[in-house]
């Protein structure tokens, strides 16, 4: 079934081939990531426990510089562009563990928002928490985007950033597009308190015909309409330790999970999707590459803020996937169209996965402080 974005008549085949970029493992992409970084205030019993990195635009850029094939050509990962916004306070730009791709800088300050978590959860960083947007950075506007064609482009607003403008820009310039539905549903109160309206009641509904994929949490899900999404394009529901499922027309799967011990939750659900993202990069039907969403998604949720990878670990995720993809030239992420189903090696890639997975529990056994992550500030 025809998944991809449509591109504007100029997507001409001589235009697409000046997408390819020589890579290890076949053809690589370049990708154009929208959504805005964020100061992440970790709060408990009315205490601040932590200050750290946030924006999904954080969590997917440090998933796709960790495990994009390789660019033989740039001497790196597969290239992509952030597209994010901040004010003159954001504090990341210079830190010891800053933002990696340099953002915009408006004359706003910078999104902002507070986790209250729980006094009677099991630890300060425990997944029952209540999200408050205290403070709102300036929308990213079409003209804001480089003005020039992309292979895919991932849209991860959490804020309302990513204005309905935005993503139809996206859309024309992208050969795919993959969207975090918070970036269409998410609703504020007065407060800044996180709620969600249903997507068919906002003015993101018309465009979901021409995105490739759409990834919501189990919350999220009833506000998205699975089953009329489905028939538009392909949906991924994370369920937590649960694993994930997609839903597209015609056919459903579920993907099985990794264990992780859970530190603190935010940033999972993004580093799902640039996972996955790098799973189609590497050449993998979506239900094998969202065998790698759930990956690094068990991997966020084992530290606080952007996490940090342990260099063992993501040197056999990918050995893995050059083993598992060596007869796969050719990146699923380019095209009109996109193989949904499991493959035959299907288990056989979770199992291998599974083993990486233990380097990464080893990893916080042998140092629980590297469970902090590398973006904290002392509040």
């Amino acid at each position: 079934m025809p998944l991809a974005a449509e591109p504007d008549d100029a997507h001409e085949d001589g235009e697409n081939q000046q997408l390819l970029i020589t890579t290890k493992g076949g053809p690589g992409l370049e990708g154009l990531v929208v959504g805005s970084y964020c100061h992440d205030v970790l709060i408990r019993g009315g205490r601040v426990v932590g200050e750290t990195l946030g924006g999904a635009a954080a969590f997917v850029s440090n998933v796709l510089d960790a495990a994009s094939p390789q660019d033989t050509a740039l001497n790196g990962t597969a290239p992509f562009v952030v597209v994010a916004k901040v004010g003159h306070d954001f504090v990341y730009a210079s830190a010891p563990a800053p933002a990696r791709h340099p953002p915009l800088v408006c004359a706003s300050p910078t999104t902002s928002f507070h986790a209250q978590f729980s006094e009677t959860a099991a630890s300060a960083h425990a997944p029952d928490r209540e999200l408050r947007r205290v403070r709102a950075c300036d929308p990213i506007y079409p003209a804001d985007l480089p003005d020039r064609r992309f292979a895919y482009g991932l849209a991860v607003g959490v804020a309302g950033e990513v204005v309905p403008e935005t993503l139809e820009r996206m859309i024309r310039l992208c050969r795919a597009v993959l969207v975090d539905a918070q970036a269409l549903i998410r609703a504020f109160d007065g407060d800044g308190a996180v709620g969600h309206v249903a997507l068919d009641d906002t003015p993101y509904a018309r465009l979901l015909p021409r995105v490739a994929f759409v990834k919501a949490s189990s919350e999220e899900a009833p506000y998205v309409g699975v089953e009329t999404a489905r028939r538009w394009c392909c949906v991924i529901v994370t369920e937590g330790r649960d694993g994930c499922r997609l839903y597209w027309d015609g056919g459903e799967a579920r993907v099985a999970p990794f264990p992780a011990v859970q530190v603190d939750p935010t940033g999972a659900g993004d580093s799902f999707l640039a996972g996955f993202a790098t799973g189609l990069l590497w050449g993998l039907s979506a239900t094998d590459a969202a065998l790698l969403g759930n990956f690094f998604g068990a991997a966020a949720v084992s530290q606080v803020g952007v996490p940090t990878f342990h260099p063992k670990m993501l040197q056999a995720v990918k050995e893995i996937l050059e083993e598992k993809t060596t007869k796969r030239h050719s990146p699923c992420i380019n095209g009109t169209s996109f193989t949904l189903e499991k493959s035959n090696m299907h288990n056989e890639l979770h199992a291998a996965l599974q083993e990486a997975a233990m380097l990464m529990t080893e990893q916080q056994q042998a140092d629980p402080a590297n469970c902090n992550g590398g973006d904290i500030c002392s509040p």
